[in-house]
């Protein structure tokens, strides 16, 4: 079943005056909402347009109202890569050798150095408070936007990533930086 009625109700709107803000009569609405008739892909468009969600998720269909990803999916992500515990391989040239990359070891690594410490349950509050920095980071920051499709696992290697680069010395970022600009 589409989302239409409980968007409109969330909205506090009558099917009239949702039916005057977006130039449709209120029966047609009221069909649309009850499921006795179909809107055409137009129409989706800019009712969806209308809420500040996505086609998909007003049709039912997908369960993220709009795109991109929120704070606090980024962040269950980090905590379920923590918890799982998350691994990847890389294959990444010298100095550095290690080629697989550890979440718990990433994470731990991250909070001993900035002596944070862990608790034993950790919460979407441990995250938020201690590692909002991941946001800075370019690769993290556009998931909040993004209209692209991103498996668990690769929005995990792109935190990941970003909280092993903000563990890195400041020598190795310089060494890092230059590296990459003469490449």
């Amino acid at each position: 079943m589409n989302r239409l009625k409980e968007l409109r109700q969330k909205n506090n709107l009558t099917l009239k005056e949702l039916g005057q803000k977006v130039g449709m009569a209120n029966n047609t609405l009221s069909q649309y909402e009850t499921g006795k008739r179909e809107p055409k892909l137009e129409t989706w468009q800019a009712l969806a347009n209308f809420f500040n969600v996505t086609v998909p998720y007003l049709q039912g269909i997908d369960d993220k109202p709009n795109t991109g990803y929120s704070k606090d999916y980024i962040y269950k992500q980090l905590d379920d890569a923590y918890k799982e515990p998350y691994t990847k391989d890389y294959e990444i040239e010298p100095p550095f050798t290690n080629p697989v990359l550890s979440a718990k070891e990433e994470i731990e690594k991250y909070c001993e150095q900035n002596k944070i410490r862990i608790p034993k349950d950790t919460d979407l509050d441990f995250w938020k408070t201690n590692f909002n920095f991941i946001f800075k980071d370019k690769s993290v920051n556009r998931l909040l936007t993004t209209k692209d499709r991103y498996s668990n696992d690769d929005i995990k290697e792109i935190i990941i990533n970003a909280i092993f680069f903000a563990s890195l010395s400041p020598e190795t970022k310089r060494v890092l930086k230059l590296r990459n600009h003469n490449s």
